[in-house]
């Protein structure tokens, strides 16, 4: 499935909060060792995520960064923080991701989990599932313009990791 194609889901609640539950599985031309390492790398893996700004080593498992997002016809800048709350090099990771948008005041939680699996010795699927919890004015606008975002910025992570990926392949 690419990401394109990406199953969504969204539930709205009341108290201005929406979660959108975010799959996908995309298959990379590169070994899963590589993969895991190039998404361990916060700054080439945080440069494949439209609107991702300076991002900041805090610990080995903890960075904090920016990210302008615009959804529909609000747009902000959040401040989060992403933990790896669990991995097992090189095939899991689990992580949660926190942040404040500086304009709306909306926040933003978000749980990922992620798979690698090795086809071939050139070749790893990565399956990955993300919940998303949104409260505040972006939560408002509904589950539509979120999902159509979403897709977006998947569809545009995927082929940066991809062409990221194949560059590493050519130069090595």
């Amino acid at each position: 499935m690419s990401a394109g194609a990406a199953r969504l889901g969204a539930h709205l609640s009341h108290a201005a909060g929406a979660t959108v539950i975010l799959e996908d599985t995309m298959t990379i031309e590169a070994p899963a060792q590589k993969v895991w390492d190039f998404l361990l790398d916060v700054n080439r893996s945080a440069a494949c995520v439209p609107g991702v700004g300076e991002v900041n080593m805090i610990d080995d498992r903890t960075f904090d960064g920016t990210i302008v997002a615009r959804v529909g016809p609000i747009s902000g800048q959040f401040a989060f923080r992403a933990h790896i709350v669990d991995s097992k090099p090189p095939t899991e990771l689990t992580a949660l991701v926190e942040g404040t948008d500086s304009v709306t005041k909306s926040t933003l939680k978000m749980d990922i989990g992620m798979t690698l699996t090795e086809v071939d010795a050139n070749t790893t699927t990565m399956a990955h599932r993300a919940v998303v919890d949104i409260k505040g004015r972006l939560a408002i606008l509904g589950d539509m313009v979120l999902r159509t975002t979403a897709v977006l910025v998947l569809e545009e992570f995927t082929k940066r990791i991809r062409a990221e990926l194949a560059t590493d392949a050519a130069t090595s």
